[in-house]
């Protein structure tokens, strides 16, 4: 038997029982009552992670300590050489991704331009597109070769913090960086 609140005749009761079905046919009102609370939980998330960001924020910058050279190599374990063994075959390995796509839209061009007119417009649309593709693949590779090129510099010149100049930006100033990236070396 249902139960009946107290204060709410039991004809009063079922009326509000039936239209509530009747609606939550229509609306799902229990269903859109949890949809709502579940997609509100990451938007109040973000809320609290906003705010705790802004209230951590103070003008005093906190002092960092960064190793140095030597604290660096020790801390990896490896030995200056197998480090640096370890960065070149990485390097190799990221221009291989780099090359890779370059060479193979050189391929799908020269392909196109053999067969150019008979060609319609959407393959070369498809063309460009798988283009652009390959080459963003190939500036990830640069990027991560990049990467090894800088941690060798590292590696080679022994300097790491910034107080030995061991910083991207030196590297960047000092460097052939695109050369030294592009070599195999």
């Amino acid at each position: 038997m249902d139960k009946v609140h107290p204060a709410i005749p039991a004809s009063r009761s079922r009326w509000l029982k039936g239209s509530y079905y009747f609606f939550n046919l229509l609306l799902p009102l229990s269903e859109t009552r949890r949809i709502a609370t579940v997609s509100a939980r990451p938007w109040r998330t973000l809320i609290h992670r906003i705010q705790g960001r802004c209230q951590k924020k103070s003008t005093v910058k906190p002092v960092t300590t960064s190793l140095s050279w030597q604290e660096a190599v020790n801390a990896s374990g490896l030995t200056p050489s197998q480090l640096d063994k370890q960065y070149r075959t990485s390097k190799q390995r990221w221009c291989w991704v780099l090359f890779t796509p370059v060479v193979l839209i050189g391929i799908l061009m020269a392909m196109l331009l053999l067969n150019a007119t008979p060609l319609p417009l959407m393959v070369w649309l498809k063309a460009s597109l798988f283009s652009v593709l390959l080459l963003s693949v190939s500036a990830w590779g640069f990027t991560r070769a990049l990467c090894c090129e800088y941690r060798r510099w590292q590696l080679r010149e022994k300097r790491v913090s910034p107080v030995e100049r061991g910083e991207f930006r030196y590297f960047l100033e000092e460097t052939a960086w695109i050369k030294n990236t592009l070599k195999s070396k």
